[in-house]
């Protein structure tokens, strides 16, 4: 068997140690190429110099500008192989621009999501321009396909022993430790706080449900203070369920989150589109019923009887990408919630746990080296046919 070249890759992405989605791929990905002999360096967007044991260096960068200034260093010091940035298309779109405008043929690899049909043809083009697209949900990946994109399916995955059931001992010590009364029925939401998530359409669909069952609180995970987000505690005053809505601010550590997840009841999410959703894969393995708006990557994990999916009302298009939103029913949601209350969620959550298990973070390393060794061979190859210019 051929031995795996060793290649020096630059990685650039968000890694904010606040626990951003972009930071669980980077370091996942990152640190599994380093342990299979790969020469990291990662460009950092958010990273303010923690301390860590990932086995490559991180180099801290505040801006798109501070990154830029960090990978010309790069390239002209280290001279890197390659590079690898898994980010939001749109800022993918930014280091293409920088690259083209410069010159600058580097072989390049994208690791992103996309989060609603259709793909625009101008996002389209720009993945195109890459020598690989690596998409985080099958979902994804089809819709790249349909517009003429080399793409491939790159999941995200999880480790399952930190995301594990709680014997009922470990249950009742959480609860107990978070407040939770014993015949308290917990509704849980991890999402950030911003237009996609679609907060205040699960609030909505809990006053529904809580009217049936009055033991019932909701638990929001997220970031209460966004600039872009709901005003959380207004909205539950005016919905009149301002004693029942606990907030806590992102940011914790994964044993914490883990905690919060195994001494809830149900998970919920009604996000308007999703490239994956990561809170709901977690809350699959730690053993919680999940309900989520029937569309995009939510429909992709919660299908087949892994979850229950809440119908759409309407769709419309947004500027982002000009994708289609899906506006998930109030009603049903409220629906689907007391069904889960009242249900034997066992057979439901087994199979989500099962799913949820296949998500190891070594198969998305092989396919993240395979498709970088790939790319190298392939460039190589064009260079050395390649006439030579007199």
């Amino acid at each position: 068997m051929e031995e795996k070249r060793a290649l020096k890759v630059c990685l650039l992405s968000d890694f904010d140690f606040r626990f951003s989605g972009y930071f669980n791929v980077a370091i996942s990905i990152g640190g599994g190429l380093g342990l299979r002999g790969h020469d990291i360096k990662a460009i950092g967007l958010g990273y303010l110099g923690e301390e860590h044991d990932f086995p490559f260096s991180i180099i801290p960068c505040r801006n798109f500008q501070e990154s830029i200034a960090m990978l010309q260093n790069l390239l002209q010091i280290w001279k890197f192989d390659i590079l690898l940035i898994a980010m939001d298309i749109p800022v993918q779109e930014q280091y293409l621009a920088y690259l083209r405008s410069n010159g600058l043929s580097i072989p390049y690899v994208g690791i992103m999501p996309i989060e609603a049909d259709p793909l625009c043809m101008t996002w389209a083009l720009n993945l195109m321009s890459m020598d690989k697209a690596l998409i985080i949900s099958q979902f994804g990946t089809e819709e790249a396909r349909k517009v003429g994109v080399d793409a491939d399916y790159m999941p995200v995955g999880i480790n399952p022993d930190a995301w594990r059931f709680a014997n009922p001992e470990e249950r009742t010590a959480l609860r107990n430790a978070l407040g939770f009364k014993d015949d308290d029925y917990i509704v849980l939401t991890v999402a950030y706080n911003q237009e996609r998530k679609f907060l205040s359409r699960s609030m909505e669909m809990f006053v529904e449900f809580h009217k049936q069952v009055p033991n019932s609180k909701y638990v929001m995970v997220t970031a209460e203070h966004s600039t872009v987000g709901w005003r959380l505690q207004d909205l539950a005053q005016e919905f009149g369920i301002g004693s029942e809505l606990i907030i806590i601010e992102r940011g914790m550590s994964q044993n914490r989150l883990w905690g919060i997840y195994v001494a809830s009841d149900v998970f919920l999410i009604s996000s308007k589109a999703e490239g994956m959703c990561l809170p709901a894969l977690e809350a699959m393995a730690s053993g919680l019923p999940c309900i989520g708006t029937d569309c995009t990557g939510i429909r992709e994990l919660l299908s087949d009887g892994r979850g229950r999916l809440i119908p759409y009302d309407y769709t419309i298009r947004d500027p982002f990408g000009n994708g289609r939103r899906y506006y998930a029913s109030t009603l049903e949601g409220a629906r689907l919630l007391l069904e889960t209350y009242n249900s034997d969620n066992t057979e439901m959550i087994m199979r989500a746990k099962e799913f949820a298990n296949t998500r190891e973070w070594s198969k998305s390393v092989d396919i993240v080296e395979t498709t970088l060794q790939n790319v190298m061979e392939k460039r190589e190859k064009i260079n050395v046919e390649e006439p030579q210019k007199v």
